[in-house]
């Protein structure tokens, strides 16, 4: 279990540009996901009234603690991949926060319809599987 959950730190690509590249891309995923998508649902803290509200119109069943769950989720998932520190984990939260995001809430249908949590969803499964690269915490951290 250790080792799918903390698998050791790998390459990406075979040069350095495809390393620089790949965390261009992780890092951008992750701060617009910690800063954009998820630092709004809990300026007020634990988290924002608006985004409450918008649940509980939605009739969704617990919506403060769904909120707390989807806010805080996407801000320390996001920022776990912006990181590099512990990012497949940070992608499987996040992943899963867009799967209900994406499919529940915005009701859209796979691949016809896309949404902005459709797109974050699909980069946060790349990150899970591929981990985080090169340049990341957990390569500088964790390599062996």
């Amino acid at each position: 279990m250790k080792k799918l959950l903390f698998p050791p730190p790998i390459r990406i690509g075979k040069s350095i540009f495809q390393e620089l590249i790949y965390f261009l891309f992780r890092f951008h995923i992750g701060y617009t996901m910690a800063i954009d998508a998820g630092l709004g649902k809990i300026k007020d803290f634990p988290v924002s009234q608006k985004f409450i509200d918008s649940l509980t119109k939605a009739g969704w069943v617990f919506p403060e603690f769904l909120a707390i769950i989807a806010g805080w989720g996407e801000v320390i998932g996001g920022a776990l991949i912006a990181l590099g520190l512990f990012g497949r984990i940070g992608g499987v939260v996040v992943a899963i926060i867009m799967i209900v995001a994406a499919f529940i809430k915005h009701d859209t249908m796979f691949l016809i319809q896309m949404d902005t949590a459709q797109l974050y969803l699909f980069c946060a499964v790349l990150v899970s599987v591929f981990g985080n690269g090169r340049f990341s915490l957990d390569f500088l951290l964790f390599k062996k």
